[in-house]
């Protein structure tokens, strides 16, 4: 019989890897690093995953949930939507500025790192930005059916821009460790917007 798998140990091991990997990336983060951080052997932690591929797709499911619930819904607020945009562009610079811009966003690192080497990684980070996309254009579309936005806003193509310029602000921060990049970027994102937004709402 089988022994049960521990909740807790898995949690245990999540977190440890998911630290390991934002900051060294899939290749450079090996079983025996994760195992030890987790104060477990080898086979115990796979026990728990048969294999690497399982514990780091297991790790970006998480961590996909985590940005869904923390980023991605936040951003999506059709009351107010402008400044819901420079809310994650600021909380991302807080959020990065506190670690020194370092790691960056876990999604795009995997993407970035696996995406032609493993089809599980690519097809998830697509599922993730197409809908983190898809969200933000539905929540552009219902301001605009509300008078927020004027006509000349594509809310599709329009959360493309906001999403690329986020990814793209976070690969700058880290790159020059300055997460007041985030913060220009931001400002650009809602000056775009802004360009779309009706008179009426420009007055409230």
């Amino acid at each position: 019989m089988a022994r049960p798998k521990d909740p807790k140990a898995r949690q245990v091991i999540l977190e440890q890897a998911e630290h390991l990997i934002h900051l060294r990336g899939y290749h450079g983060t090996s079983m025996d690093e994760i195992a030890r951080c987790c104060g477990m052997t080898k086979a115990n932690l796979f026990h728990h995953y048969g294999c690497k591929d399982d514990l780091v797709l297991a790790v970006f499911d998480a961590k996909m949930r985590d940005y869904q619930r923390r980023r991605v819904e936040p951003g999506c607020c059709p009351n107010d939507p402008i400044q819901a945009v420079g809310r994650i562009f600021k909380d991302a610079a807080r959020l990065f500025g506190g670690n020194g811009c370092r790691a960056g966003c876990f999604v795009a690192n995997m993407a970035s790192e696996m995406s032609d080497v493993n089809e599980s990684f690519r097809s998830r980070a697509s599922v993730f930005f197409r809908d983190w996309t898809d969200r933000l254009a539905r929540c552009f579309r219902k301001a605009r059916s509300a008078g927020y936005f004027d006509g000349s806003l594509e809310p599709r193509s329009a959360a493309e821009t906001v999403v690329s310029l986020y990814e793209g602000a976070v690969l700058l921060a880290r790159a020059h460790r300055d997460a007041s990049v985030l913060e220009r970027v931001g400002q650009a994102a809602q000056r775009f917007l802004r360009q779309h937004q009706s008179r009426p709402a420009r007055r409230r």
